[in-house]
């Protein structure tokens, strides 16, 4: 079977990303998007969850919040843990004092890392930097600035057992000390 348009354009893109040159990364993903046709776009399409989340992150560097939420809002209706999504999701709440939808979006974030099938979409936020601005950064604003703090940590903990029956479980577990962490420090 051979390549679609979208597919090497957004091959381009990604190779333009390695050597820092943006401006034709962002115009090669810009093509690629235009280029996929409306039976292509599906969950099981790869390529085209990646354009998505790569023309986000693209619009929130411009500034854009309203382009920005529209990719992000397409993509998660398709593949609603996508870590991608989910982490520029984040930033996005966090842009606009959302937090109580950053906190969402932070849990889901943890829960799609922590899926089996993480390894097979080739998530760019999926790093150790990446985590480590989650649990320092993110979830304490976000908590912290969450109304009702006893029903969202009863929520979390009956999520992280039922979690527990497909994945690991340990990154909404350290969320969760995270937040009974914070509860404790403002009592």
């Amino acid at each position: 079977m051979s390549q679609k348009d979208y597919e090497s354009n957004l091959e381009t893109a990604i190779s333009y990303l390695r050597t820092d040159n943006n401006n034709d990364a962002k115009a090669s993903v810009k093509k690629a998007f235009t280029q996929v046709p409306e039976e292509d776009k599906t969950e099981d399409n790869k390529s085209y969850l990646k354009i998505l989340s790569l023309s986000a992150r693209f619009a929130i560097e411009e500034g854009d919040i309203s382009r920005a939420s529209y990719y992000i809002r397409q993509g998660l209706k398709l593949k609603r843990f996508y870590a991608d999504f989910l982490f520029l999701d984040i930033m996005l709440s966090k842009a606009t004092h959302r937090y109580g939808d950053m906190l969402s979006a932070l849990l889901s974030y943890l829960i799609s890392i922590d899926l089996p099938d993480r390894d097979s979409y080739g998530y760019e936020f999926l790093n150790s930097e990446a985590l480590k601005e989650v649990y320092d950064v993110y979830l304490p604003l976000a908590y912290s600035n969450t109304q009702n703090h006893a029903p969202i940590l009863e929520i979390i903990q009956d999520t992280a057992n039922k979690l527990k029956q497909i994945t690991t479980g340990a990154y909404i577990d350290k969320a969760y000390d995270i937040m009974r962490a914070i509860d404790l420090k403002s009592n």
